[in-house]
């Protein structure tokens, strides 16, 4: 019988490490989003030129694209499902004159993609083309939304 209570009690303490420990993790990354949001849009300029710079040691012709691209002021922010890291998911348009110029290049519209790694933000050049931040989650499951509370810049 003894026995019985032992096992049940490693059961009800292990359960409790895993809930204590899953709470823990949601506070850490609760407490960092106002950190990580003040610090991109503090860095936003100099980020979209990282991106770039990036996105051009990948591909050149993309490169030529987003050269001309209109950013939107709008940062839609998400969680990578698979990682857990912080994402800032920026919007930009093409004009559709640019777009005549470069074969082979119809979109009108796509997403740049900013990711939160040990207290810094990285670009490096990943986008989704065809897809506008907000359709992010219907399109792809990897990421989740992250609702943030308004807070004046």
């Amino acid at each position: 019988m003894a026995s019985i209570w032992a096992g049940l009690l490693a059961v009800c303490v292990v359960a409790a490490g895993l809930l204590l420990r899953r709470i823990l993790q949601h506070l850490r990354e609760e407490t960092g989003l106002d950190h990580a949001r003040c610090s991109f849009r503090l860095g936003r300029e100099w980020l979209e030129a990282r991106f770039l710079s990036e996105l051009g040691k990948l591909d050149p012709m993309e490169r030529l694209r987003w050269d001309d691209a209109h950013w939107h002021d709008e940062i839609v922010w998400a969680r990578d499902r698979q990682t857990r890291r912080l994402l800032a998911l920026v919007g930009v348009h093409f004009d559709a004159d640019v777009l005549q110029e470069i074969p082979g290049y119809p979109p009108r519209h796509a997403t740049a993609l900013f990711e939160y790694r040990r207290g810094r933000w990285h670009a490096e050049g990943k986008r989704l083309d065809e897809i506008r931040p907000d359709e992010a989650f219907l399109r792809l499951q990897r990421f989740e939304p992250i609702a943030l509370p308004h807070r004046p810049v």
